[in-house]
């Protein structure tokens, strides 16, 4: 199966430090890929690289087998959606008008929603809890229900890849794993894939079945979970002991 994103010998480097050096990644259709790393490894600069929103140093980024750079935007936003880490109320409006908004790529100039669009959005926002919020000014939501809006907004908008920079930000232990579950069952309906940034490494092990491991100064690890998670790569990352509890679910990793 043909990869939606491609990198081929990819460098970044944000202020004089190095985030990857001569990446290779395919990411198909059906696959979750979860981005670990500490603090200032340059998860958020690689998610906006390869969205297309900075240049990166060296290599190429291909999005359908097709050059990055020389892509419409709105080709790119019908196929790539992405979730910023910080959420802005850029205009006064209501949660369904806000969600409404993910539909703008598929819009022709001077095209106004439709029925199938508002379908599109109040479905998205009864997938995160939020079907009885659509007329509530978004000035009015906490950072959760922000955060959730925002995702709603990207499953709105339908996009063939899905980049998600912190998803779980500002949301409690249930929203996270209810959003993550959402998001997961995207990925199974129908020829999408996802890279996302976490923290937890048991949220990564739960909804991811690939990881990219940003260990700094340009150095990383890319491969399947079930290979990567071991104490010595989450010791090296993080660079902190780490404790692997077995549990009948799988292994939990805790600081050690």
């Amino acid at each position: 199966m043909s990869a939606l994103l491609e990198t081929a010998g990819l460098t970044v480097e944000v202020g004089g430090v190095r985030v990857c050096a001569g990446l290779e990644l395919a990411v198909a259709p059906g696959q979750c890929w979860g981005i670990l790393g500490r603090n200032g490894t340059g998860k958020t600069t690689l998610l906006h690289t390869l969205a297309g929103l900075r240049p990166p140093a060296a290599g190429r980024i291909r999005l359908d087998g097709r050059a990055l750079p020389g892509l419409e935007r709105r080709t790119v936003a019908r196929r790539l959606g992405i979730l910023l880490q910080d959420y802005v109320d850029a205009f006064p409006s209501t949660v369904l008008e806000t969600a409404l908004t993910g539909r703008h790529p598929h819009l022709g100039p001077w095209e106004w929603e439709g029925p199938a669009d508002l379908a599109a959005a109040r479905a998205a926002l009864g997938r995160v809890g939020l079907g009885a919020f659509e007329s509530r000014p978004v000035q009015t939501l906490s950072g959760g229900e922000r955060r959730r809006l925002a995702i709603a907004t990207l499953l709105t908008q339908d996009p063939a890849l899905y980049l998600l920079d912190e998803p779980t930000n500002h949301l409690d232990l249930n929203h996270q794993v209810s959003v993550l579950e959402e998001l997961s069952r995207t990925l199974r309906r129908g020829g999408r894939a996802a890279l996302m940034v976490l923290h937890d490494p048991n949220l990564a092990a739960r909804f991811c079945d690939r990881l990219l491991l940003l260990h700094g100064e340009g150095v990383t690890q890319a491969g399947p979970a079930t290979d990567l998670l071991t104490a010595a790569n989450l010791e090296r990352l993080y660079r902190h002991p780490m404790r692997a509890i077995p549990t009948p679910s799988g292994t939990a990793w805790l600081p050690g």
